[in-house]
């Protein structure tokens, strides 16, 4: 009888035949016909034997036509649109809570896809997305309700980033200069800070100019939205300014001061409110 050892053909990343998908009985709740299935499972725990490690945790996720910027590059927690390079290349969407474990021995006489594969780059993008769930920055719950359901400016960076998604890697903020500052009436703004991350490769000029198209129609919804220019002041939240970084350029010490913005955020609404964790 075949037992899983420790050469594995598996790693993480991977994605299952179409023989697998079907033999094993994973479908998509929506797309069944383009139903996909990728190993999360790490390489380190999927080289263990099955008495130690018996389960491989797969995603089961669908082909789609088209990637949404506001799901690439790990923007979202929840979902992700990746693409697979091959002879023919395939996007793809994957989200969070459709994880499944199936047992090692369930995979024994199946190969991995060959024909399809996430490029280094890509994996690891997948990598942060998985981890992502576990680690990713929480905002005090007034900010949240001042930015998300008061003044509908989180929607507003949501359709500032998304046309340039291939080339905005990431959203960071730096909210009253990482003092945790309670904040009464719309008087006593939160000075917010948002740094935008750009690609560098394939093109760096591409992705330099659609970070500053996102910066430009951030800052003009925000001053539209909280300037009043009567009185000369902001309300609510001072947007103090959008930095425009490349990913070469960003130091390790910046990345730890700041905090991710996600598209699909969590409010932090404890009373009293606990330490904030940075998302690196």
């Amino acid at each position: 009888m075949a037992k899983w050892t420790r050469e594995t053909p598996w790693r993480q990343g991977q994605l299952l035949t179409a023989k697998a998908v079907k033999s094993i009985g994973l479908i998509h709740p929506e797309s069944p016909d383009n139903t996909l299935a990728i190993v999360a499972t790490h390489d380190c725990d999927l080289a263990q034997l099955s008495d130690k490690e018996p389960d491989v945790e797969i995603v089961i996720g669908r082909r789609i036509a088209n990637l949404d910027g506001n799901n690439t590059h790990a923007k979202s927690s929840r979902t992700l649109h990746i693409e697979f390079e091959g002879d023919q290349s395939l996007r793809a969407e994957f989200v969070i809570t459709n994880k499944r474990s199936i047992s090692k021995n369930t995979l024994l006489g199946f190969m991995p896809d060959d024909d399809l594969r996430l490029s280094p780059p890509s994996l690891v993008i997948f990598q942060q997305w998985l981890a992502s769930r576990y680690r990713r920055s929480a905002f005090p719950d007034e900010f949240e309700r001042r930015l998300v359901r008061q003044t509908k400016l989180a929607e507003r960076i949501a359709k500032a980033v998304k046309p340039h998604g291939k080339w905005i890697t990431a959203v960071f903020f730096d909210i009253d200069e990482g003092l945790e500052v309670a904040h009464i009436g719309p008087d006593d703004v939160y000075l917010l800070d948002i740094i935008l991350l750009h690609a560098t490769e394939p093109d760096f000029d591409r992705g330099e100019a659609a970070a500053k198209k996102a910066k430009k129609a951030i800052e003009n919804a925000f001053k539209t939205k909280l300037f009043d220019k009567q009185l000369g002041k902001w309300k609510s939240i001072e947007l103090r300014r959008v930095d425009v970084y490349s990913e070469e350029a960003m130091s390790y010490h910046l990345s730890t001061l700041l905090k991710r913005w996600r598209l699909d955020h969590i409010s932090l609404g404890a009373e009293p409110q606990q330490p904030i964790l940075t998302d690196q």
